[in-house]
Formats: structure tokens, C-alpha cells, sequence
């Protein structure tokens, strides 16, 4: 999306990775040094030093799919806390009280927010909110999933990341239980796996490829602004794409 909307506008893109957190100054850095016209920041971390250098940043920069620190600066994503609300709500709405919630143990301020949208539509329900925090590694994932599902029977299980959402399936699945009839699944992302796994995963899609898209246009419009341009928070619609782990 982004690649799209900046051949349209004329813009080449650099793209700038980096998954080490002591390295985060250098790469920002060398991103200065490269003379950019504007960044788009996609980045749901970041330390105070940072967003220090981020704010100190002569060029317009966008945060993509991210949380910004700051209110100085536009953001381009979906509503993460509506987007759990609703889909808990609509899975209150059709009889269900045991829904669980899994989110990573590390802190990302997106997943925050969609434990606090599940924990809104759960309470206004007069339902006790069950989240499990879950490391991300499939093998380690499984054995927790085991342990929980020993003791425990949720009808519905929402999970940050497809690739949880599946594990705990697949796991259930060994175990006996059935999927839908026993319980529902759902992912948080749509990805390629969600349409492999068996069942198929019923997912809140986000529109990866809009985001982007609507990210550089908008940076391009302050690339080119000979003035400020007040900072904004773009919201782009998800839907939901109901699958057979759904009844």
C-alpha cells in the first residue's frame, strides 16, 4: 500500500529494519542521514530517547499501525479497542459468557488496547474478563494451551495474533474438543494462515494494504505543505471475516 501510493505521488522508498532495541538511536540516525523527505514509523515500541530524536525530526513523520507517544504526530490504523469490543460483544450477543482473551506477554500498547476493548464489552456484560498472556513461541505456546484447556472450557477464545488463535485451536482439537461446536476461535490479523488452518480461522481483518496506502498519502500531503500541518488520527474501517471456527 505504501509502495503503491508513493509511486503514484513520485517518492522512492527506503526501508529502514531493525528488531534490536540498543540499536534503535543508530538506526534513527542513519535514517536523518540519509536526507529523507518524511518517514513513515512503524513501530508499536518506543523508548523515551527515541521519541526524544523523533520529536527533534526536521521531517514530517507518520506512525503506521502505531500507538504515537506524542500528540505531535499523525497516526494512520484501526480503533484496536473497538474493533475487540465489538466482536466480544457480537460473540456475548449470541449466548456465549466464557470468552478468553489472549494477548502477548510482552507489551505492545496495540494489544493494550484490544484487552481493554474485550474487558469493556465483558464487564458491561456483567461477565468476568480471563485473559492469558502467551510468549508468541508456538512450542511453549501449546504446552500452556494444554495445561489451561485441563482444567478450563472456554466456549470462546479471541487471540491478538492468528498464529496463537490457531495453536490454541489445534491444541483444543488434539484434546478432543470440537471446533466450532465446542469452542469458537477467532484471530486478530487475517493472515494467510487464517485461511489454511483447519478449521478455516474466523478473523478481525485489518486492511493492511489501505493503511499503508492512506500512511502516504498523507505524509505526502505534509511533505508538501509549505506550512505545519496539525496532527491527525486517521481510522481506517475493519471488518470481520466469519470462518468455520465460528458457529
Amino acid at each position: 500500500g505504501i509502495d503503491d501510493s508513493a509511486k503514484k505521488y513520485g517518492y522512492t522508498i527506503r526501508l529502514f529494519v531493525n528488531d534490536k532495541k540498543e540499536l534503535e538511536k543508530d538506526l534513527w540516525g542513519e535514517v536523518i542521514a540519509s536526507s529523507v523527505d518524511g518517514i513513515l514509523f512503524m513501530n508499536d515500541e518506543m523508548s523515551p530517547e527515541v521519541l526524544e530524536m523523533v520529536e527533534d525530526t526536521p521531517v514530517p513523520v507518520i506512525f503506521v499501525n502505531a500507538i504515537p507517544r506524542s500528540k505531535n504526530f499523525s497516526s494512520v490504523g484501526i480503533d484496536n479497542k473497538k474493533c475487540a469490543y465489538d466482536i466480544t460483544k457480537q460473540m456475548i450477543e449470541k449466548g456465549n459468557k466464557k470468552i478468553v482473551f489472549i494477548t502477548t506477554s510482552h507489551v505492545y500498547a496495540m494489544n493494550n488496547f484490544k484487552v481493554s476493548g474485550y474487558e469493556k464489552a465483558m464487564k458491561e456484560a456483567g461477565l468476568e474478563p480471563e485473559i492469558i498472556y502467551s510468549t508468541g513461541v508456538l512450542d511453549s505456546n501449546e504446552v500452556q494451551y494444554k495445561e489451561y484447556l485441563k482444567d478450563n472450557r472456554p466456549e470462546v477464545v479471541l487471540a491478538v495474533r492468528d498464529s496463537m488463535a490457531i495453536s490454541f485451536m489445534n491444541t483444543a482439537v488434539k484434546m478432543g474438543i470440537k471446533v466450532p461446536e465446542e469452542l469458537q476461535v477467532i484471530g486478530f490479523q487475517n493472515t494467510r494462515y487464517a485461511s489454511l488452518s483447519n478449521p478455516k480461522l474466523t478473523c478481525v481483518d485489518t486492511p493492511i494494504y489501505e493503511i499503508g496506502n492512506v500512511a502516504m498519502s498523507k505524509l505526502t500531503e505534509e511533505m508538501k505543505s509549505e506550512e505545519l500541518v496539525a496532527a491527525s488520527t486517521t481510522i481506517v474501517d475493519y471488518k470481520i471475516i466469519w470462518r468455520d471456527s465460528t458457529k
